[in-house]
């Protein structure tokens, strides 16, 4: 927001343009988001549907530096001590894939001889690997008064949560994933936090209307992109 002069003093923060600045609904998460300016397209993996939103924490641990003779925190004396990016989904999606990523599992299908054919065997595994860290999540959100998406994006993500399920009657199982992020293993030595926030300006691209057979993100335009069923090849 620009400076405001003038002889009176607000009453309120809200102004006119207030309600073109909401952050609204529960939005959607990817995981693996590239941008292609080539094509000027995004590839993603979708995450899966989640219930009763989501949680994003992005911040700072400070240490205080001790100075003799000072018993205020003068300016300067504050130093990054660690940083922190987390992401909670509460997922309703229970895929094979997110079963994979909660419990850092491998999985093979069965061939009948100890389990009936026709089933994935997830087994965890007892060291973690290169490949269990995620190369970026993304939560996916919508400024009010336009169709813009906002892109929050935590790089080198792992789940550090495990797998609870409550499942009960006249409800579906929901659980929690937690997800942290890590540093680049190129960059050690930074000490800034690994999240990149993407914020629209009047330039970027608007995301059309959504076709009603579509369920996932937007990939169109400098927007996340729907996959249809047709395009899938599903029926």
């Amino acid at each position: 927001m620009s400076t405001i002069t003038s002889e009176n003093l607000p009453k309120t923060g809200y102004t006119k343009e207030a309600a073109g600045n909401f952050l609204l609904n529960a939005g959607a998460w990817v995981k693996n988001l590239v941008w292609d300016a080539t094509a000027k397209k995004w590839s993603y993996d979708l995450i899966g549907a989640t219930s009763e939103g989501s949680k994003l924490t992005m911040k700072n641990t400070y240490r205080k530096v001790p100075i003799d003779g000072m018993f205020t925190t003068p300016v300067g004396a504050d130093m990054i001590e660690e940083t922190e990016g987390t992401f909670e989904l509460n997922m309703i999606e229970h895929t094979l894939s997110n079963l994979k990523m909660m419990l850092l599992a491998d999985s093979e299908s069965s061939d009948g001889t100890d389990f009936p054919a026709g089933y994935e065997i997830i087994k965890p595994k007892a060291i973690i690997e290169e490949s269990d860290y995620i190369k970026n999540m993304a939560y996916i959100g919508t400024i009010s008064g336009s169709k813009k998406p906002i892109i929050i994006i935590v790089d080198y993500a792992i789940c550090t949560s495990g797998l609870e399920l409550e499942p009960k009657d006249k409800s579906e199982a929901v659980y929690t994933a937690v997800f942290e992020a890590r540093t680049d293993p190129e960059n050690i030595e930074t000490q800034a936090l690994p999240i990149t926030i993407l914020y629209p300006t009047k330039d970027t691209p608007e995301v059309p209307e959504e076709p009603a057979q579509t369920r996932s993100v937007r990939q169109l335009d400098g927007a996340p992109e729907t996959t249809t069923d047709e395009k899938a090849g599903k029926k």
